[in-house]
């Protein structure tokens, strides 16, 4: 028998409230480092601007090394030293994640991809007579990715986290 009398609803509520809040807590403070969103953008603009500034030998060496760049950087997540060396601190549990916002995210994610690969092959295609615009698109997607790219990674775990709430709601006030 315990000694200790049971918590009252008000007590038990916001013991409630502090168990969400650091699950959310946890998964927003899960991304990765900064530099790695620098390193990314960097790449970024120097795959969009590639074709602008090289010739088509120079932007195949870029391609591929984009393309190592980004196989790397998807092993290294998956394991817990790569994940270190990125800068993620923790990582959610897999029956914590919201397998419908996942679904989305990634369908989201392949319908991007598919939509580049249809540019790219448009943009072979056809001529845009604008100098250096690939060197444009690719500051705005690379500056974007590097100051960016932390606040939507952050905003993206904490989302992804099962029942989770927009950081600062109260998860009492949605019933």
């Amino acid at each position: 028998m315990s000694t200790q009398p049971d918590p009252t609803p008000e007590e038990a509520a916001r013991a409630l409230r502090d168990v969400e809040r650091r699950r959310v807590q946890a998964a927003e403070g899960s991304g990765g480092a900064r530099w790695v969103y620098m390193v990314l953008g960097v790449a970024v603009f120097l795959l969009l601007a590639a074709p602008d500034w090289v010739d088509d030998i120079a932007q195949a060496g870029v391609s591929i090394a984009f393309a190592a760049l980004a196989i790397a950087y998807a092993l290294l997540l998956r394991t817990r030293r790569g994940s270190a060396l990125l800068g993620h601190r923790t990582g959610a549990r897999e029956e914590e994640l919201d397998r419908s916002y996942m679904r989305r995210r990634r369908l989201t994610l392949l319908s991007v991809m598919a939509l580049g690969l249809v540019v790219s092959v448009l943009g072979t295609r056809f001529s845009l007579d604008t100098p250096y615009w690939r060197s444009g698109v690719g500051v705005l997607l690379g500056g974007a990715l590097t100051l960016l790219g932390p606040t939507w990674d952050q905003a993206v775990r904490a989302r992804a986290v099962r029942g989770a709430h927009p950081a600062g709601a109260d998860p009492g006030a949605s019933r």
